[in-house]
């Protein structure tokens, strides 16, 4: 997670000092310092340089009020969150990455924050859930496993997974196929989709360097997960956080 520390040593040495000089009451001088600490918070995530989601550590006590730093030596700590930021961006990052013949597949990005619907901003994300980015068409684990031919890279959850931790430090990202209970894809299919018969293994395989190769040719899947009457599984980039 992203910090921002004010110190009273430094950023607000001046302040403090002024306001001595002019014999303003202990109490005053906790207030108009904490006022100047929230205002370089709130500069900070109106210039987007931080998420407007954060904790407030005071002296190393979460959530006390910023009038309750020591006046010597006190710490305010803004502990900004990255989990709604690597949201965001992995979001984008999905639909960029998507295959846009009919456009479908790239509307079907859809976030789930503690396995429920997020409509909001992904920005507004709470610290300490655990985010999942999916795709819901049905076809989303044929082209993350490169299974159907497409004219982007397939794996496209892996490719974003490996990314996060590198751009977002602290961000904990895995990839998984995952079922889902109820919804609609970007062309009103339901979710999860039902298979209507048995899956066909396609025999095509799919890599950076030697990009589409065929191992065998189709045939009709024997696993048990490929049958008609089960849910297909859905790739999902699962995210969260440690809060310290």
């Amino acid at each position: 997670m992203a910090r921002s520390a004010v110190r009273w040593s430094t950023v607000l040495r001046e302040q403090v000092n002024l306001q001595i000089s002019r014999g303003t009451s202990a109490q005053a001088i906790h207030a108009a310092v904490a006022q100047k600490s929230r205002f370089i918070r709130d500069t900070a995530i109106q210039q987007g340089r931080a998420s407007p989601v954060y904790v407030t550590k005071v002296d190393g006590r979460r959530d006390a009020a910023e009038e309750m730093a020591h006046l010597s030596g006190g710490t305010i700590t803004y502990v900004f969150s990255q989990l709604a930021q690597a949201a965001n961006w992995a979001l984008d990052e999905c639909r960029k990455r998507s295959p846009v013949r009919s456009g479908a597949f790239r509307k079907s990005w859809a976030v789930l924050v503690d396995g429920k619907l997020w409509d909001a901003a992904p920005a507004t994300i709470p610290m300490g859930t655990e985010v999942w980015i999916v795709n819901t068409m049905p076809y989303a684990r044929k082209i993350e496993v490169g299974g159907q031919k497409i004219k982007v890279d397939p794996q496209i959850v892996e490719a974003v997974r490996q990314i996060v931790p590198r751009r977002f430090n602290g961000i904990k990202a895995q990839r998984a196929f995952k079922p889902l209970a109820g919804g609609r894809d970007a062309r009103g299919g339901p979710v999860p989709y039902i298979l209507k018969g048995a899956g066909v293994a396609s025999g095509l395989s799919w890599n950076r360097k030697n990009g589409w190769t065929r191992k065998h040719t189709p045939y009709v899947s024997n696993r048990g997960d490929r049958q008609a009457g089960e849910q297909v599984l859905y790739p999902t980039l699962i995210l969260t956080e440690r809060i310290t």
